[in-house]
């Protein structure tokens, strides 16, 4: 038990690590579609690769998970993140579309297995671990964010996306060590059954929740800057805008899953934080200058709703294998569902020229969000695996 501290820290710095690729991107927009070939549509697949390979990557990482266990699974998953961080710095289109990918499938099989590996290492901590985790999420995300654009000033784009090898290069030694320190085996082993949750519909509203809030959260960390400077914002500051987006949620992200744990039925926390988004988004409508207020309502409304999407695959699974399974149906999904908001917002802005339309449609995924997160946050469990273990 002495070692699992260890454990602890280098999931903590897996998850600061889990957003930085999709977060470092979105303030270099403006500039990146200046290279050949890229226009808002381009762009916005650029941001949305990233969330697509989550939802595909996903399905594997259960399998992993039994193969290699839990925390060998999420070593293998760094080794990716690390190649593909650093090849976006080269500096062609297409090694930054290559790298992007291969970041992708490693963040896929970590977003699966972290909050399984904490279910099954740290039973009587889930809500303090997941908070911690989901806040450095954000935390990687803000600071990703707000330096992206101070250090394109000082290296260049790809300077800009490949710094970001140095912290996953850290996560990845952190978590060997702790892997041959012999924090191996969680979430080993058995076969999947998977075919029993597609049946469940409190799987599904699991699925649907964190689906469509990731849609409205990558959609508005990804393009959240480049509406900031049509409304005259200069780059730094949309950058710095779009830290907040990510920062200002923390505190919601550390307390949401900490509070939901205590609670048997979840809906309170859901709501708690639910609403603050459509408010959000119609308050960027209505009165883009009070951007600020805006963008914090925006950012502690989605980092209470991520963190308690995240938490509820831990809550509503019976152990930590199933929380697995349950994980990876979600995020395969989710994440499938999510990809298409950012390519949807890039392609609603081309038709356009404006932003209304694109924060029309993301206000409409308001409702199918609350409706399934309130199935989801009810006393309930999936169904128990099948299959032999």
């Amino acid at each position: 038990m002495r070692r699992l501290p260890l454990l602890a820290l280098g999931l903590a710095l897996t998850g600061f690590n889990l957003r930085i690729a999709v977060a470092s991107v979105p303030p270099l927009l403006s500039d990146l579609e200046r290279q050949p070939g890229m226009s808002s549509t381009v762009a916005g697949l650029l941001t949305s690769l990233p969330v697509l390979c989550f939802g595909v990557g996903a399905v594997v990482a259960a399998p992993l998970g039994r193969r290699f266990g839990g925390e060998g699974a999420i070593v293998l998953a760094l080794v990716p993140l690390c190649a593909g961080t650093a090849l976006r710095a080269v500096g062609s289109t297409g090694l930054l579309f290559a790298g992007t990918v291969l970041a992708g499938a490693g963040i896929a099989v970590g977003n699966v297995l972290v909050p399984a590996v904490v279910k099954a290492r740290f039973p009587a901590q889930i809500g303090l671990l997941m908070g911690l985790y989901t806040s450095l999420l954000g935390t990687g995300a803000a600071v990703a964010g707000g330096f992206a654009v101070p250090l394109e000033h000082a290296t260049g784009w790809q300077g800009s996306l490949g710094l970001w090898t140095i912290p996953a290069l850290v996560a990845l030694a952190v978590m060997t060590v702790a892997l041959l320190r012999g924090h191996g085996g969680g979430v080993r082993g058995g076969v999947g059954d998977t075919l029993a949750l597609l049946r469940s519909p409190l799987a599904w509203q699991v699925t649907l929740f964190f689906g469509v809030q990731s849609a409205i959260f990558y959609s508005g960390l990804a393009w959240l800057p480049s509406i900031l400077r049509d409304h005259g914002f200069s780059a730094s500051a949309a950058g710095a805008l779009n830290s907040v987006y990510a920062l200002a949620g923390i505190p919601a992200a550390l307390a949401s899953p900490v509070i939901a744990a205590r609670l048997r039925d979840q809906r309170p926390v859901l709501l708690a934080f639910g609403f603050l988004e459509p408010l959000a988004i119609v308050g960027l409508l209505a009165a883009p200058g009070a951007s600020v207020l805006w963008v914090t309502a925006f950012a502690l409304g989605q980092g209470g709703s991520f963190s308690l999407s995240l938490t509820l695959m831990v809550l509503r699974a019976p152990d930590a294998r199933r929380a697995a399974e349950l994980s990876g149906m979600a995020q395969a999904i989710g994440y499938s569902l999510a990809a298409l908001g950012p390519l949807l917002v890039g392609a609603l802005h081309d038709l356009e020229g404006g932003w209304t339309a694109s924060l029309l449609f993301l206000l409409a995924l308001g409702a199918p969000m609350l409706a399934a997160g309130l199935g989801a946050s009810r006393s309930r469990l999936v169904p128990a695996s099948s299959a032999a273990p």
